[in-house]
């Protein structure tokens, strides 16, 4: 389960509870295949937002983090960038018009700016998340028992490749995703100036 919350000036501007967020199977991480494979995520937000709050359960950690990222403050004009892109034969007018977020073992999260035809990927903010241990509702009942068909599956089907191929935790993401940007095509050599 994720919740995301964007604000502006402390004003909730954006909300998505989408259920789930994915993890990384076992061919992915046997190539150590380490990057956020994004679902969904939040597209043209206005007004930009300069905070967000995540709340997820990590069915790896069997535990509930919560952070709160602050979001620079040019996010909008960043948002409203154009950049001249090639797509096929033809150019386009193209931007980075959705905010991602990757969540990843031992509570790290990234907040970053991305588009499929506009790269590489830009970093917004990262963070470890703390483990909500205050929680009313898991005091009354435990995650162990509210998520225990959903972290039994993932057990079934994930628990041996994550212990023959272990990953990162914490900060340690952190060199490592900054790789997977550098390493991502660049398409925005060519920003459109009014």
């Amino acid at each position: 389960m994720t919740e995301v919350l964007f604000y502006c000036q402390d004003k909730l501007v954006d909300a998505s509870t989408n259920g789930s967020a994915g993890f990384v199977g076992p061919k992915a991480l046997k190539a150590k295949d380490y990057r956020w494979r994004i679902g969904k995520g939040r597209r043209d937000i206005h007004p930009a937002p300069d905070r967000v709050e995540v709340e997820w359960v990590s069915y790896h950690d069997k535990k509930r983090y919560r952070i709160s990222l602050a979001l620079p403050a040019e996010l909008e004009s960043m948002i409203a960038q154009r950049y001249r892109v090639k797509v096929g034969k033809e150019w386009r007018e193209e931007r980075r018009d959705n905010i991602g977020l990757g969540m990843a073992t031992g509570g790290y999260v990234e907040a970053f700016l991305t588009s499929v035809r506009v790269t590489p990927d830009i970093l917004l903010a990262r963070g470890i998340a703390k483990e909500v241990t205050d929680d009313p509702y898991d005091q009354r009942y435990p995650l162990s028992s509210q998520f225990k068909n959903a972290w039994a599956r993932f057990d079934k089907d994930y628990r041996d490749a994550y212990k023959q191929y272990p990953t990162p935790s914490g900060m340690a993401w952190a060199p490592i995703m900054d790789a997977y940007r550098a390493a991502q095509p660049k398409t925005d050599e060519q920003p459109i100036t009014k």
